[in-house]
């Protein structure tokens, strides 16, 4: 499962919110640095009816399970099914501003080049992933790291102190 959100602009909704709705089907890419340029001339405010595809100059690959295309560009792209949305007001208004989808993710496609030496996870290395922050402002992942978890026999004694502590200081 996955998430994804659109701000409601007071103009018109978001092209892909409006699809996602109707069809109750989408695609996720994730956008990789060398070609951030194209990925974001889609976020143009154009007209409806515009293909957004020619602007970019990004080419649409066929799909396995839903009708959207993935970007052939990506190296990692989700065919999702819509599993539910929520529209959200801001608190003191009751219009909606934002609008959260829920998909389940249905298959994933990842290129083979983009993975670590385990076979199994992302090199962010190669992938280096782009991400929207919101507005203009973007941000890169250049490098990854393994942080293990802890276990609870290493654990449980510090979180028995703690537990211990404030027990004192309640009385």
């Amino acid at each position: 499962m996955l998430s994804v959100s659109f701000a409601l602009s007071q103009r018109r909704p978001k092209d892909s919110r409006e699809n996602i709705l109707e069809t109750k089907q989408f695609t996720v890419n994730i956008i990789s640095e060398s070609f951030i340029e194209a990925a974001n001339s889609t976020s143009v405010e154009s007209p409806a009816d515009m293909n957004e595809w020619l602007l970019s100059g990004l080419t649409p690959a066929p799909s396995v399970l839903v009708k959207p295309p993935i970007v052939e560009e990506s190296a990692v792209s989700m065919e999702c099914e819509l599993y539910s949305y929520q529209n959200i007001p801001d608190l003191p208004s009751v219009a909606p501003t934002a609008t959260l989808v829920l998909g389940l993710i249905k298959r994933v496609h990842v290129r083979e080049a983009f993975l670590g030496k385990d076979g199994l996870t992302l090199d962010p290395a190669e992938l280096r992933p782009v991400a929207r922050l919101g507005g203009v402002s973007y941000a890169r992942m250049l490098e990854g790291f393994d942080l293990p978890k802890p276990s609870w026999k290493a654990t449980k004694g510090v979180y028995e102190e703690i537990e211990n502590g404030r027990k004192r200081d309640d009385s």
